[in-house]
């Protein structure tokens, strides 16, 4: 198009600002309206982009990637229910506070509401899920509406990546013809008022006053009995400080397995990782009553912490949370600090004038408990068969260093909590924690994958059957990723719920087997499958390192699984008898 110089020079200038804000990877989901965006960010020479078909799985994939470099990741889609299937990872991004840029494309104004194909309402499509919406006005050929498109994708990217980060949303609507004009000179420079980004962004962190580092350090010394619980999402160097407060207060630190604490080891053994499976036992709940309680990130994944928070009458339960938000399910917090984690830790560490009595017989008793419960757990490593809990233990041992395991939620994550202890190890553990759903896991972690991590993927068979079509994103953008494929034939976590005990509609209502040959779904998108039978395949199959997509298949019994949980858990108990 010869005659398009408005439309090339405003997306022109809206897509090169991405470029100018240090954005790099943009995910398109192909589509007529959307056209002049795709078509120019592909064009871009500093703009990456991947095609993903699919919109639902493009949204987790655009996740994946995020969630990996944390910085924005970039979506496009054309106008109608292709938007609408990006709301399950905007919905899982907005509450495990991912940064994401949905840019959709619409019809202009005059074919709303008329029985236009292809339109519907898109105005605040994603509701309360997105931190902030744009509708961006239709192009027009003027500096100063250049301007305004590089300015109005500013203003979102600042709040995507502002306390608590999350996605946001612009609607683009687009007049036809939609190609742009690219014998154009220019088409990236206008509305540029300088080199950089139109407008400089700088970040903060928040920081705690004074008169709150003193009363909080006051609070602390005066209190023995105390835990520091380092949940979900914290950022790796806060994890350190929050151990070395711990060592500093002798106080255990519970972390859990997305905090990727678990895998900084501090030499005073202050970190709790069994925690998930002690606290099942009332007997063990009753004699370690806290007086205080810090949480760190989100609420952990086990649900035994949450029980143990809520029978705590007589603790101060105080949250760290930057992002001013009210992350406490239990209802028990005491106080809401909204800082920086790592702010926060290293201002108290700087007030405390001593550090606590080497001989805390507080901290000592977590410690102990914690030692005689890994000891009971690891004896999962003996068992012969297929036991879901040995999966994890050996990937443990046999991940490679600096790898990625992506774990999907249900049962996977749990065992992963249950049986993932602290190493040297480093291995950094993910999940779509959430909204704890089981869609889009697949796309999330070949996002990751996308991002430059080797990955492995923990998943289970009805996870898998939802995100099947983003297997095919292995084989269009060449990502190798090993796929350990744990077929229950259903939904294993059920059988641990009270539903399991209503025989009459347990199997139709949430067991669901589906008796699918994965095989053939592997086959179709040009991966290698192993269906493995006994240990020695499955280690075999986990050091192959393949080029392309390798799923494992580990077939496992789910009433089986239950009963051997069940002989884990009585092995523990027999720990502390002795």
């Amino acid at each position: 198009m010869k005659d398009n110089e408005a439309l090339t020079k405003y997306i022109g200038a809206l897509v090169d600002e991405l470029s100018a804000l240090n954005i790099k990877n943009v995910v398109i989901s192909p589509g007529s309206r959307s056209t002049p965006i795709s078509m120019l960010v592909n064009e871009h020479p500093k703009l990456n982009s991947f095609i993903a078909v699919d919109e639902r799985g493009a949204a987790f994939f655009a996740l994946g990637i995020a969630k990996s470099t944390k910085q924005p990741t970039v979506l496009i889609c054309t106008s109608g229910t292709a938007a609408s299937n990006y709301l399950p990872a905007i919905s899982e991004a907005k509450e495990s506070r991912i940064p994401l840029i949905v840019l959709t494309a619409d019809r202009p104004h005059e074919l709303r509401d008329i029985g236009a194909p292809q339109a519907m309402n898109q105005i605040g499509l994603y509701g309360s899920f997105v931190k902030q919406f744009i509708e961006l006005a239709l192009p027009e050929a003027s500096e100063s509406m250049y301007q305004y498109a590089r300015t109005s994708i500013n203003r979102l990217y600042r709040s995507s990546m502002t306390a608590p980060r999350g996605p946001v949303h612009m609607n683009v609507p687009l007049r036809e013809p939609l190609v742009p004009n690219f014998a154009l000179e220019g088409i990236f420079t206008s509305g540029k008022r300088q080199e950089t980004a139109h407008t400089v962004l700088t970040e903060t962190v928040a920081t705690i006053s004074k008169p709150t580092i003193h009363k909080m350090t006051e609070l602390f010394q005066s209190k023995r009995k105390g835990l520091l619980v380092c949940g979900p999402y914290v950022d790796e160097k806060a994890v350190q400080k929050i151990l070395d407060l711990g060592i500093m207060l002798g106080y255990p630190v519970l972390c859990d397995p997305l905090s990727n604490g678990r895998t900084l080891m501090n030499e005073e053994a202050v970190t709790i990782d069994t925690y998930d499976t002690f606290l099942k036992f009332e007997e063990i709940v009753e004699t370690i009553e806290s007086e205080v309680i810090v949480r760190f990130g989100a609420m952990p994944v086990s649900k035994p912490f949450n029980q143990y928070v809520q029978k705590q009458t007589n603790c101060e339960i105080i949250v760290i949370d930057e992002g001013d938000l009210w992350r406490d399910p239990t209802l028990k917090a005491t106080q809401m600090i909204s800082c920086n984690d790592e702010e926060f830790c290293t201002a108290i560490l700087n007030s405390c004038t001593q550090k606590m009595d080497s001989e805390n017989q507080w901290l000592m008793k977590w410690q102990t408990i914690n030692e005689k419960t890994k000891s009971g757990l690891q004896n999962a490593e003996q068992f012969e068969g297929l036991f879901e809990g040995k999966i994890v233990q050996l990937l443990a041992k046999h991940l490679p260093e600096n790898s990625t395991l992506f774990v999907s939620n249900s049962m996977p994550i749990r065992d992963v909590d249950t049986f993932l202890h602290t190493q040297t190890k480093k291995i950094k553990i993910a999940c779509n924690r959430g909204v704890n759903g089981i869609d889009g896991t697949i796309a999330t972690a070949l996002g990751m994958a996308a991002a430059g991590e080797s990955v492995t993927l923990l998943i289970g068979d009805l996870s898998f059957y939802h995100d099947l079509n983003s297997l095919v994103l292995s084989k269009l953008h060449q990502l190798p990723i090993k796929i350990i494929l744990v077929n229950n034939d259903g939904g294993g976590i059920f059988s641990f719920l009270p539903q399991s005990k209503e025989e009459k509609h347990f199997e139709a209502l949430f067991g669901t087997p589906l008796e699918l040959d994965f095989q053939h779904a592997t086959g179709l998108f040009g991966g290698i499958h192993s269906k493995i039978a006994n240990w020695f395949e499955f280690e075999d199959a986990l050091s192959k390192n393949e080029e392309r997509m390798h799923v494992i298949e580990v077939q496992t019994d789910r009433k089986e699984n239950y009963d051997l949980h069940q002989k884990v858990w009585s092995i523990v108990k027999k720990e502390y008898e002795k």
